[in-house]
């Protein structure tokens, strides 16, 4: 039998992820309703391209535990539309990846529209509110990523 404080604990977990899962979808939402906002995805790959310059498509497979043909899918949409670029290097099809400046330019309008969407959330929230709200987020993040393969950061060009 459960503890009392497990059963409290496990509605809390719920709780949260009801939540986590609310807030993603309208982020989404938000993201097809404004031609300057990149999808989940797009954003998503662009900013670990950002973050991993020279990453390969395996590289980013790897980190989110998809397949490598669904990655190559969504990046040869990003590769079309000028947010990325391949580099010399690698071998056969597998070619480093970096942003170009009209991917960095897309993330960063794509970042400023869902901040500014959580600032006007925020907005009646105390400092103190907010700094906690942003270290247990960097908290689950953190516990999250442990263990995900990571590329190591280039400068590649």
């Amino acid at each position: 039998m459960d503890h009392p404080r497990s059963d409290v604990r496990n509605a809390d977990i719920g709780r949260a992820y009801t939540e986590l899962s609310r807030i993603t979808r309208r982020a989404s939402i938000r993201a097809r309703g404004a031609d300057e906002v990149l999808s989940v995805v797009d954003q998503s790959l662009v900013d670990f391209v950002v973050e991993h310059p020279g990453c390969m498509a395996i590289d980013i497979a790897r980190y989110l535990r998809l397949n490598r043909s669904t990655i190559s899918r969504q990046l040869s949409g990003l590769l079309a539309a000028g947010l990325v670029r391949t580099t010399d290097g690698g071998t056969g099809n597998a070619k480093p990846l970096v942003a170009t400046d009209d991917g960095r330019a897309a993330l960063e309008r794509s970042v400023r529209l869902h901040r500014d969407a959580l600032e006007e959330r925020l907005a009646d929230w105390s400092d103190d509110d907010v700094a906690l709200l942003a270290g247990l987020l960097e908290r689950l993040g953190t516990a999250d990523e442990s263990g995900l393969p990571m590329p190591a950061r280039g400068d590649a060009s």
